[in-house]
């Protein structure tokens, strides 16, 4: 005869602890990156990169079939920095310069409130190009991490080039240049003049049998970036500058918990725009995309916080936090 077990069910299976703030954990790795805040962000930029390129095609196509390509939507068209570059013709006459439609400037618009609202998550989470990018970054750690030889040889490259990080700084502000003079140079010649040498307006004509200055800057862009993730971002995109002035008014801001934090650098090296977090208590940086890369990377529980308040309003944290590894949390208690 057997008897029935009085141990309470909670004392034969123990609750999973509740994360807490300073509690070890494992960030994911590989494919296992993917799911949660990352996967989500992934699959944003490749809808967005998809919707571009269905348009480039079907212009593509309708061109074969003998429409005039003034009758079919431009992949030009879902560029928000051409309502950027037309905003002083279209305040002094109401109209635009060339290559540029309604639709640039109402997304011109929708970019600039998103920066306001969620800081260079645009650039994060939206733009097509930033996506190429990390596309090609991705696969040059991918090969560096399965082929040793190109691992050593870009650990010796950079390695060689470190007295150049001393021009990192210095050459973030380009883009400010690049901005002011696509701009004024369209207000005051009525024309694109940053067309020529944009690497997104040579990616939408790859098609052509054209190769000019913004095709060379397309490829110079695309071998940077096997080595410096986002090189056009950090240093001349001048979306990313239009959209990072915006960004300084924006009440969203990622906080370092710096009685959480251990200083590990697990954040910088994750950070695809090369910033310094784990120094700062703030994270307000123009440069900031919002990737989130850096709280995917961090092994400590509540050590960075996407916040939002304004100086007249409590402080809101709403990251949601991803549960501590349970043999981590048991081996620190």
């Amino acid at each position: 005869m057997t008897t029935a077990s009085t141990t309470p069910a909670a004392a034969r299976c123990p609750a999973r602890p509740r994360p807490t703030e300073g509690t070890p954990r494992h960030p994911r790795r590989g494919l296992a990156s993917m799911r949660g805040i990352q996967g989500f962000r992934r699959a944003t930029q490749a809808g967005v990169a998809l919707v571009v390129l269905a348009v480039v095609v079907g212009r593509e196509a309708a061109i074969a079939a003998g429409a005039a390509g003034g009758t079919t939507t431009s992949g030009e068209s879902l560029c928000p920095f051409g309502g950027i570059e037309t905003i002083g013709t279209f305040l002094a006459t109401g109209g635009y310069v060339p290559h540029v439609h309604a639709s640039n400037l109402v997304l011109a618009i929708a970019a600039l409130l998103v920066a306001f609202v969620a800081r260079g998550a645009f650039c994060g989470w939206l733009c097509p190009f930033g996506f190429l990018q990390d596309l090609v970054a991705g696969f040059s750690h991918l090969v560096q991490r399965h082929v040793p030889p190109v691992r050593r040889g870009v650990r010796a490259l950079v390695r060689g080039a470190a007295p150049l990080a001393r021009l990192d700084r210095p050459l973030r502000l380009l883009k400010y240049g690049v901005l002011a003079w696509a701009v004024l140079g369209a207000a005051w010649f009525g024309v694109m003049v940053f067309r020529d040498v944009d690497p997104w307006a040579a990616l939408l004509e790859v098609t052509r049998v054209s190769v000019g200055i913004g095709t060379v800057v397309l490829v110079a862009t695309f071998v940077a970036s096997l080595f410096v993730e986002r090189a056009w971002c950090r240093y001349a995109c001048p979306l990313g500058a239009a959209t990072g002035l915006v960004s300084r008014f924006s009440p969203v801001r990622l906080e370092r918990v710096e009685a959480v934090c251990t200083s590990c650098g697990a954040c910088d090296r994750a950070c695809p725009m090369g910033l310094e977090i784990a120094a700062a208590t703030r994270i307000v940086s123009r440069d900031c995309t919002g990737c989130l890369e850096c709280v995917e990377a961090c092994p400590r529980a509540g050590a960075l916080d996407l916040r939002a308040g304004l100086p007249v309003l409590p402080t809101i944290a709403f990251l949601p936090r991803r549960p501590a590894d349970p043999a981590s949390a048991r081996a620190e208690s």
